[in-house]
């Protein structure tokens, strides 16, 4: 993100190579780029809208700017903003339609905070597209088929409808074999409203 101001929005530290390589700031060990919902984990509203402020400044500059469409469409998302950010996936899906994240984030956005069991059948299978073609963009990502899994384990059998495939259970063994991040899943499955 060469276009970002090279100060910590946290902290105001300017940043070396060596934080932005390991995209933490030195003083404050704030995330410098977010570009997954886990990075939010441990910030309230005050600390997000400080990141939603520097992207901004961003986007004033470069408005497609992957990087910061991404991160502030999660800030937007981490803070139950579901319309905002969802504005920003889909410019994401239309400017850079090979990046998997804007697909991920946008289903999401489309249970707006609220259990995938409570849904719209054609709701719920818009999210189930949308997922499943961040599968096809990044198949090595495990977040995605756990989430995915989730979302339809909360949907169909909750509501004691036929699943259709692939099942939780095969979704859930083809994950293993891929990167998992656990916080990020934790935080997806905290944002859908699903009770492990």
């Amino acid at each position: 993100m060469a276009d970002t101001a090279q100060i910590c929005s946290q902290c105001g530290w300017s940043f070396d190579m060596e934080a932005l390589k390991k995209n933490t700031c030195k003083k404050c060990q704030s995330v410098i780029l977010v570009c997954s919902v886990a990075y939010l984990e441990k910030f309230e509203k005050p600390a997000i809208q400080k990141y939603i402020t520097q992207y901004s400044q961003t986007l004033k500059s470069d408005p497609h700017n992957h990087d910061a469409l991404l991160a502030i469409g999660i800030c937007y998302l981490k803070l139950g903003l579901y319309e905002i950010s969802e504005k920003f996936f889909d410019k994401i899906i239309d400017l850079h339609p090979i990046s998997p994240s804007g697909y991920y984030y946008r289903a999401i956005c489309i249970f707006k905070g609220n259990r995938p069991r409570v849904a719209s059948l054609p709701l719920t299978r818009k999210a189930e597209q949308l997922i499943k073609t961040s599968i096809e963009l990044e198949p090595g990502n495990g977040c995605y088929s756990i989430v995915l899994a989730a979302i339809k384990h909360d949907y169909y059998a909750s509501n004691g409808m036929k699943m259709p495939d692939p099942t939780p259970d095969v979704l859930i063994a083809d994950a293993k074999s891929k990167h998992l991040d656990k916080l990020e899943i934790k935080q997806m499955i905290s944002l859908l409203k699903i009770q492990a």
